[in-house]
Order: structure tokens, then C-alpha cells, then sequence
């Protein structure tokens, strides 16, 4: 068995000599332990199907392929595919799935800051920053992948979010629909960057708002493309104080803001596993525009694409691999509302050693290259939880040598000239732990571009 996917079982040897490639006759497919799962939403993600051929050299890999596509749905902890002969000319397939916990009445402690350094190093993990609440998420709704989140928080900042998603709403599985609605409520703002350290705000009471309502329509014509749009309503306001202290915040010293956004993306995912992967690719493009031309409040548009490509290094050591990704944005006018615009410094868009800036700029280049070690990879069963879905655990975890490099092009680089406009570099490395549900955490010692060095920690893969 491999960390989320099981490799073909075969009860009867399917290929009795090195040079001997048999092709068979799929007679049946027979799927178990989907107890809530519909069998349409199974089907829809395999390659092949009932009466298809398929030959013996292709079995592993075929049929490894197929596991991940089903485990990226989210809906399985562990999926396996065991084919056994039906006649000399045809074999059964039986795909045997562990579905996954699918409702989460859980609650939320997260951070109002960019990330766990900015928060440990230049808000002295204050714990009043920390943002507490409750989020449920029902997947699997209906047993058709539908997925429900409710999101509430009280904490630091006042959050409540609402999305539903329906992968397919026609015959035929190919078109999906999102619709959501959100208000975020803040009582301190950063309201600039000044040597590349967010600047921040605090007023009595809440001091910025923001609203939300929008819907997602998206297609996807076979498993590996998605195409989407969607038409997104916002309404922001702040408080006088922080168009006072800088009028660019929402540009000409405004103090609200209200304009549709429409949003086109374009996926093109061949990643083993989604969110950490080790083979395959990812190719993504994103355009945007805000304001639609209909909004004297905001003009802003953006293009991004983003370029990873995860390889195994079998011939130099079978638990060796490298990933190297790439990303870019370009965005227009050169004016920008200091709160629409995005450098670098937020999310996976970071560079190394670099955890702790902002860098603002209209437009940014990246390059990420990974070289990782598998130090162990295995599945283990705790018996004494109470909760059969979590019983089976797997475990990884990877030594890591990272490098990266950007830029980012500031057209106003007042008082934040020392990395805009400059090549930035980054190195180190580090420890990747990854285990089920979506959890990853990198824990990071990396050197800049300007000699500085620190230690990191974050919560998502590096690429």
C-alpha cells in the first residue's frame, strides 16, 4: 500500500513473464465501502470504464493514477483497486474505499496576522490577536460531493462566511456552481507598509468593514481541466482615521468602496496528490477585473499565472524529489488602492527568509526550487479513537533544501525602497511534516538576500 493509495492487488497473477503483456476485458467494476458516496460521483473520476481493455504493463500505474484522481475529490481517506480474473479474456475490478469524516463542528483559533513569524516576531505573540470562532463544513453532502461551510469568528476580527458548492448541477457532470456571502468586520487595520512592515491602526470599535455576495459557475470537461468565472458584489468602508492617515488606502482620501468583480480561471492540474505533491503538474491562470467599468470607486485588473512541475529522482535515489514552480502577475493602472494591490508577502506567494516584509508592487515574478528527501512514509491505525474515519493515519515527512528568487516592479516605492525593484533571494532548508485531512506543516531555516536568517513555520506546501 502507498501513503494515500493502495497499488493494484492481484488475487491471481496477471503476467506470468517479464516479456508477456496480456490486454483484458474489463467484465465488471464492483466498488465497496462508499457507504454515503453515490456511485455516479466514483465513476466520474476513473479513466476507464465497464468494457474498456486494458492491458497488464499498465496496471500499476493505471491503476495508482485512478486512486489519486478519487483521493483528490476529497471524500477518501484511502482508495485501492484489486483486479482478479473473471475468465481467460476478462478481469473484475474492485475498488475498495475509506471514506473520509465528512462533518466538522470544530473550533477555530487562527491568526489575525500575514503568517505564524510576523505574528511571533512583530506582534510578541500577542494572544489578543488571535482570531476564535466556530466553522462547520459538511462535505459530501447528499452523498454527491456537494460541500457546506459556515464559518463564524469572534475574536480578533468579527468573520461569518456562508458557501455552497454543487460540482455538477447538469446530466451530464461537467458544470458546477459556488455561491457565497461573507461580512468581515475589523477594530485594526493596516493601513500601510512602511520598510516593508505592515503599519497598523486600532480604533474603539470596529473600524473597517467588508461585505460580499457572489456566485462561481465553472466546467470541467474532463478530470485534469477546469474553466470558471465568476461575478463577485463588494461593499468596503473604513473609518475617517484611516483615510486620514493614508489617502491612497482606497485612493483620493475615499472612505467606501462598492464594485462588481468579475473573475476567469483556468486550471490545468496532473498533480498526484493536490495538495502535496510529488509527480505531475499544475498550470493555472487567473484574469480579473475590478470595477467592470461601472464603478467610479475602483478600475483595477490583474492577469497571474502560475507554472509547477513535481518530478521524482528515481535514478538517483528512489526516495529523492524535486519540484520547481513558478509565478507572475502583471496589473494595470499603475495607481493603485493600497488595499486591492498585492506584492509579494501574503500566503504561498513569499520568498524565502523573507516571511516577515511586504513587499508592495504592481507586478511580481517568483521561482520556487525544491530538492526533497523522504525521510519515512507510512500508514498506522490507532485503535483507541472513537471515530472509525480517523482511526487510519498516514504519516510523512521530508527533509527539504529550498532556493527562490523575485522581483517585484513598484511604481511608487515611497519609504519601501529597499526590496522593491531589487532582485530577491532566498535559501535554507527544512523539515515537511504531512499527514491526512490536509495537514502540512513546514518548519523552515532559510538564509536572504540581504544576510538575514531566521527560522519559520507555516501551514501549507511551499509549491
Amino acid at each position: 500500500m502507498t501513503f494515500f493509495t493502495a497499488k493494484a492487488q492481484n488475487t491471481t497473477p496477471l503476467v506470468e513473464g517479464n516479456d508477456t503483456i496480456a490486454c483484458y476485458y474489463i467484465h465488471n467494476i464492483t466498488l465497496l465501502g462508499n457507504k454515503r458516496t453515490k456511485d455516479f460521483i466514483i465513476i466520474r473520476e476513473l479513466d476507464f470504464q465497464k468494457g474498456d481493455t486494458i492491458c497488464t504493463d499498465a496496471f500499476n500505474k493505471r491503476f495508482e493514477k485512478n486512486c489519486n484522481r478519487m483521493f483528490n475529490t476529497g471524500l477518501f481517506i484511502a482508495v485501492k483497486i484489486v483486479p482478479s480474473f473473471a475468465d481467460s479474456n476478462s478481469i473484475d475490478l474492485t475498488i475498495v474505499m475509506e471514506e473520509r469524516f465528512y462533518s466538522y463542528p470544530i473550533p477555530l483559533v487562527g491568526l489575525a496576522d500575514r503568517n505564524f513569524s510576523e505574528w511571533w516576531d512583530q506582534r510578541g505573540h500577542d494572544l489578543s490577536r488571535l482570531d476564535w470562532g466556530m466553522r462547520f463544513v459538511q462535505k459530501n453532502v447528499r452523498g454527491r460531493n456537494e460541500t457546506l461551510r459556515i464559518r463564524g469568528e469572534l475574536g480578533f476580527n468579527k468573520k461569518f462566511e456562508v458557501d455552497y458548492t454543487f460540482p455538477y448541477i447538469n446530466r451530464k457532470l461537467k458544470t458546477g456552481l459556488s455561491v457565497y456571502a461573507g461580512a468581515i468586520l475589523n477594530r485594526q487595520v493596516a493601513y500601510r507598509t512602511t520598510n516593508h512592515k505592515l503599519t497598523y491602526t486600532e480604533g474603539d470599535g470596529i473600524i473597517r468593514k467588508r461585505y460580499a455576495a457572489g456566485v462561481t459557475l465553472f466546467r470541467r470537461n474532463n478530470y485534469y481541466v477546469t474553466h470558471s468565472l465568476s461575478l463577485f458584489w463588494y461593499h468596503n468602508t473604513i473609518a475617517d482615521t484611516i483615510a486620514t492617515l493614508n489617502p491612497n488606502y482606497f485612493l483620493d482620501a475615499r472612505t467606501s468602496q462598492t464594485y462588481p468583480t468579475i473573475h476567469y480561471s483556468y486550471t490545468n492540474d496532473h498533480r498526484d496528490i493536490q495538495y502535496y505533491p510529488l509527480k505531475g503538474y499544475y498550470i493555472d491562470f487567473d484574469l480579473e477585473t475590478n470595477g467592470a467599468f461601472v464603478s467610479n470607486d475602483i478600475n483595477y485588473s490583474f492577469a497571474k499565472i502560475e507554472l509547477s512541475k513535481f518530478t521524482p529522482l528515481p535514478g538517483i535515489h528512489k526516495k529523492l524529489f524535486a519540484a520547481v514552480g513558478f509565478k507572475a502577475k502583471a496589473s494595470t493602472p499603475d495607481k493603485q488602492p493600497f488595499f486591492n494591490q498585492r506584492g509579494l508577502g501574503y500566503d504561498k506567494e513569499t520568498i524565502s527568509g523573507y516571511e516577515l516584509y511586504v513587499i508592495d508592487g504592481q507586478h511580481f515574478a517568483m521561482t520556487k526550487m525544491h530538492l526533497k528527501w523522504q525521510l519515512f512514509r507510512f500508514n498506522t491505525r490507532v485503535s483507541g479513537l472513537p471515530i472509525e474515519n480517523f482511526k487510519n493515519i498516514p504519516l510523512a515527512l521530508y527533509f527539504k533544501l529550498h532556493a527562490d528568487a523575485g522581483y517585484v516592479s513598484n511604481m511608487y516605492p515611497t519609504g519601501n525602497e529597499r526590496f522593491a525593484n531589487h532582485l530577491l533571494t532566498g535559501c535554507g532548508f527544512g523539515l515537511d511534516f504531512v499527514t491526512y485531512y490536509d495537514f502540512v506543516i513546514r518548519l523552515e531555516y532559510s538564509v536572504n538576500g540581504a544576510g538575514e536568517t531566521g527560522f519559520f513555520i507555516n501551514f501549507k506546501a511551499g509549491i
